[in-house]
Protein backbone atom coordinates (compact mmCIF):
# COMPACT_ATOMS: atom_id res chain seq x y z
CA UNK A 1 0.00 0.00 0.00
CA UNK A 2 1.36 3.40 -0.87
CA UNK A 3 1.63 6.39 1.39
CA UNK A 4 -0.98 8.23 -0.68
CA UNK A 5 -3.56 5.49 -0.32
CA UNK A 6 -2.98 5.31 3.45
CA UNK A 7 -3.38 9.09 3.66
CA UNK A 8 -6.54 8.95 1.54
CA UNK A 9 -7.94 6.16 3.72
CA UNK A 10 -7.30 8.18 6.90
CA UNK A 11 -8.94 11.25 5.38
CA UNK A 12 -11.95 9.16 4.39
CA UNK A 13 -12.16 7.73 7.93
CA UNK A 14 -11.84 11.21 9.44
CA UNK A 15 -14.55 12.52 7.07
CA UNK A 16 -16.83 9.60 7.98
CA UNK A 17 -16.26 10.25 11.71
CA UNK A 18 -17.02 13.96 11.22
CA UNK A 19 -20.19 13.12 9.32
CA UNK A 20 -21.28 10.73 12.08
CA UNK A 21 -20.64 13.39 14.74
CA UNK A 22 -22.59 15.96 12.70
CA UNK A 23 -25.44 13.49 12.27
CA UNK A 24 -25.46 12.86 16.05
CA UNK A 25 -25.54 16.62 16.75
CA UNK A 26 -28.39 17.14 14.30
CA UNK A 27 -30.29 14.21 15.79
CA UNK A 28 -29.87 15.64 19.30
CA UNK A 29 -31.06 19.07 18.15
CA UNK A 30 -34.09 17.56 16.39
CA UNK A 31 -35.01 15.57 19.50
CA UNK A 32 -34.82 18.73 21.64
CA UNK A 33 -36.95 20.64 19.14
CA UNK A 34 -39.45 17.79 18.99
CA UNK A 35 -39.69 17.63 22.78
CA UNK A 36 -40.24 21.38 23.05
CA UNK A 37 -42.87 21.37 20.30
CA UNK A 38 -44.68 18.52 22.02
CA UNK A 39 -44.68 20.42 25.32
CA UNK A 40 -45.90 23.61 23.69
CA UNK A 41 -48.59 21.82 21.71
CA UNK A 42 -49.79 20.02 24.82
CA UNK A 43 -49.94 23.30 26.71
CA UNK A 44 -51.91 25.02 23.93
CA UNK A 45 -54.37 22.12 23.65
CA UNK A 46 -54.89 22.05 27.43
CA UNK A 47 -55.55 25.80 27.50
CA UNK A 48 -57.96 25.52 24.59
CA UNK A 49 -59.88 22.67 26.20
CA UNK A 50 -60.06 24.51 29.54
CA UNK A 51 -61.31 27.62 27.77
CA UNK A 52 -64.04 25.76 25.88
CA UNK A 53 -65.13 23.89 29.01
CA UNK A 54 -65.18 27.08 31.07
CA UNK A 55 -66.87 29.31 28.48
CA UNK A 56 -69.23 26.89 26.74
CA UNK A 57 -69.69 23.50 28.41
CA UNK A 58 -70.15 24.65 32.01
CA UNK A 59 -72.66 27.41 31.16
CA UNK A 60 -74.65 24.97 29.00
CA UNK A 61 -74.69 22.41 31.83
CA UNK A 62 -75.68 25.09 34.31
CA UNK A 63 -78.58 26.24 32.13
CA UNK A 64 -79.76 22.68 31.50
CA UNK A 65 -79.53 21.82 35.19
CA UNK A 66 -81.33 25.00 36.20
CA UNK A 67 -84.17 24.26 33.75
CA UNK A 68 -84.50 20.64 34.92
CA UNK A 69 -84.51 21.60 38.60
CA UNK A 70 -87.04 24.38 37.97
CA UNK A 71 -89.35 21.99 36.10
CA UNK A 72 -89.05 19.36 38.84
CA UNK A 73 -89.76 21.90 41.60
CA UNK A 74 -92.74 23.31 39.69
CA UNK A 75 -94.13 19.79 39.24
CA UNK A 76 -93.72 19.04 42.94
CA UNK A 77 -95.39 22.31 43.93
CA UNK A 78 -98.26 21.69 41.50
CA UNK A 79 -98.75 18.13 42.78
CA UNK A 80 -98.61 19.36 46.37
CA UNK A 81 -101.22 22.05 45.69
CA UNK A 82 -103.49 19.55 43.95
CA UNK A 83 -103.20 17.21 46.96
CA UNK A 84 -103.97 20.01 49.42
CA UNK A 85 -106.89 21.34 47.37
CA UNK A 86 -108.38 17.86 47.00
CA UNK A 87 -108.21 17.34 50.77
CA UNK A 88 -109.87 20.64 51.66
CA UNK A 89 -113.64 20.50 51.75
CA UNK A 90 -115.26 23.77 50.89
CA UNK A 91 -118.70 24.22 52.43
CA UNK A 92 -121.50 24.76 50.01
CA UNK A 93 -122.76 28.34 50.40
CA UNK A 94 -126.03 27.55 48.82
CA UNK A 95 -127.10 25.50 51.79
CA UNK A 96 -126.74 28.24 54.43
CA UNK A 97 -129.61 30.46 55.29
CA UNK A 98 -129.36 34.13 55.98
Amino acid sequence: MSLTSISDQRMDEARAADQQQEFSRQETILKLISTELTRNTTRVVEQSVKSVVHNQVLPALENATRAEVKAAVEDQIANGLIDVISQVRVPAFCCYER
